[in-house]
């Protein structure tokens, strides 16, 4: 075993400045002097640059409002069309009578993986297999073969019907559509595929994978790639098949991350790199984050009492 990897460990242990009693740590500091922040967690994460031209960036309800607000005029418009009945949230034509639709546990990761030690000291890289969700369906009666027809438009007149004559009311005002849903996430997307590529985080994940060995685990290239590798089995739920050699792996992971700091070195990487793409293409940013703004106001405006 290398000795590098002890001294990266007693390093990560002078940063944190103790240890609890489950032999994960109890507590950190909130930064390092040069300003890069220490995360453990999700929460813990600071906003980035790009956060705030995000679609829910200003309010984390946008999508909620603007599906809302499509629905309430899509049956104003069957109203109009003869269907003084027409639900609010009406279910497609065979759904039967459910207003829940089972569903299974789908667990997301980030550009670092996964935080949770305790879970990742029962599960792995996986969850409770026996944990379940109920997602919430539509709410309304089942539309008619007749309603669905004027609901979703006639392909071969190529009329939108009232969906799409809803959707293109919401989107009065907005200058560019493809740029207001899209830009941001795609130009993220290709920051996150540069970040690996900086020399200050190739040598944050290389430190981590060396601490991961040390420990007595396979060697990846990052984070992301323990969590995705193939060893685990994920079958058609997503879900491991929780080995111990998968709860070792995730376990030593995690300490690795927490005590190496790899998450806020990764997020110092992302943030410059992020700024420097708002600098490059600024009016495409605010193009986009005009056009959210926009749609958010007409959305407003439909669920303001009349």
């Amino acid at each position: 075993m290398r000795r590098r990897g002890v001294v990266c460990v007693l390093a990560g242990a002078l940063l944190i400045g103790f240890t609890g009693g489950d032999g994960g740590f109890a507590g950190h500091q909130k930064a390092w002097a040069d300003g890069t922040p220490v995360v453990w967690t999700d929460d813990e994460m600071p906003e980035l640059p790009l956060d705030s031209y995000e679609f829910e960036g200003a309010d984390g309800k946008a999508y909620d409002r603007v599906e809302e607000a499509q629905r309430l005029l899509t049956q104003r418009c069957m109203v109009r069309h003869g269907f003084a009945d027409f639900p609010l949230d009406p279910k497609y034509p065979g759904a039967g009578s459910s207003t829940t639709v089972r569903g299974i546990v789908i667990a997301g990761t980030g550009p670092v993986g996964t935080y949770d030690l305790a879970a990742a000291r029962r599960w792995g890289y996986g969850w409770d297999p026996q944990r379940k969700i109920a997602l919430p369906g539509p709410k309304g009666r089942e539309m008619t073969i007749e309603e669905s027809a004027v609901y979703y438009g006639d392909r071969h007149t190529e009329r939108s019907g009232c969906y799409g004559e809803a959707y293109r009311r919401l989107e009065r005002g907005v200058r560019n559509s493809r740029q207001m849903w899209a830009y941001v996430s795609t130009r993220e997307s290709a920051v996150r595929k540069q970040a690996p590529h900086d020399p200050r985080l190739r040598r944050a994940f290389a430190r981590w994978a060396d601490c991961v060995e040390d420990k007595g685990f396979k060697r990846y290239t990052d984070p992301a790639a323990a969590y995705g590798a193939k060893e685990w089995k994920r079958g058609q739920d997503g879900n491991t098949t929780r080995t111990p050699r998968e709860v070792g792996t995730a376990v030593a992971d995690i300490e690795c991350k927490r005590s190496l700091n790899t998450a806020g070195v990764w997020w110092s990487v992302a943030q410059r790199l992020q700024r420097r793409e708002l600098a490059l293409h600024k009016a495409e940013f605010e193009g986009a984050r005009k056009g959210r703004d926009r749609l958010l106001a007409n959305a407003r405006a439909v669920l303001a009492p009349s």
